[in-house]
């Protein structure tokens, strides 16, 4: 398959589940989730999708909210096979996205030396 499908279908698939998780997930414990990244498999039978929460958030709220994530996961996953025309929606697997944190951590440094 081209990576340049793979890419096409990896935009969609975060498309369609930040749509879900806005419009359709109704527990209030994912208000703040916001889906950073998707990482297909060439494939296309697993994803790793990458989250983010507030930056408020704690280390306790950011596992209570994967959890809740992996939990809910074969809702999200049929969301998004009616959303999407693949001949197999991927399996979802969910993760905190270490890039924002890393990112707010130098903030913190910096702010701290100026």
């Amino acid at each position: 398959m081209s990576w340049r499908l793979i890419e096409r279908i990896r935009e969609e698939v975060k498309r369609q589940l930040s749509e879900v998780l806005e419009y359709e997930a109704h527990d209030p414990r994912l208000r703040w989730v916001t889906i950073m990244d998707v990482h297909l498999s060439g494939d296309l039978r697993q994803a790793r999708v990458y989250v983010s929460l507030s930056k408020l958030a704690t280390e306790r709220r950011e596992t209570q909210v994967l959890q809740l994530l992996q939990r809910d996961q074969g809702f999200f996953r049929s969301r998004l096979a009616r959303r999407l025309e693949l001949r197999h929606t991927p399996e979802l697997r969910f993760e905190i996205d270490q890039v924002e944190k890393q990112a707010r951590r130098i903030e913190e440094l910096l702010a701290k030396q100026y």
